[in-house]
């Protein structure tokens, strides 16, 4: 039993965001899409929950950078992929 507990906590921590998508404020971005890139490869977006995260499975080709989007705001930087998680993303207006 403790076993299955442990196998179930480690499945939902390893799903946690570790993407932020923020504005100025520091407030979450709900909506924002998300796209991880590599060299010559865009992988599918992604779109952020209600507290402006998501999660982007790192892959093969490796993940080198991610990029955010929301309309309303200027497309963020390229922002490295292998900085700490989670990753914190700031779109301006």
């Amino acid at each position: 039993m403790k076993a299955v507990l442990f196998l179930a906590c480690l499945l939902l921590a390893s799903c946690s965001s570790n993407i932020l998508v923020v504005d100025e404020a520091g407030l979450p971005i709900q909506d924002a899409t998300v796209v991880p890139l590599s060299r010559g490869f865009s992988w599918p977006s992604k779109r952020t929950g209600d507290d402006g995260g998501v999660f982007i499975h790192q892959d093969i080709p490796t993940i080198e950078t991610v990029r955010a989007y929301k309309t309303g705001y200027q497309p963020s930087e390229m922002v490295n992929y292998n900085l700490p998680k989670p990753i914190t993303v700031v779109l301006r207006k």
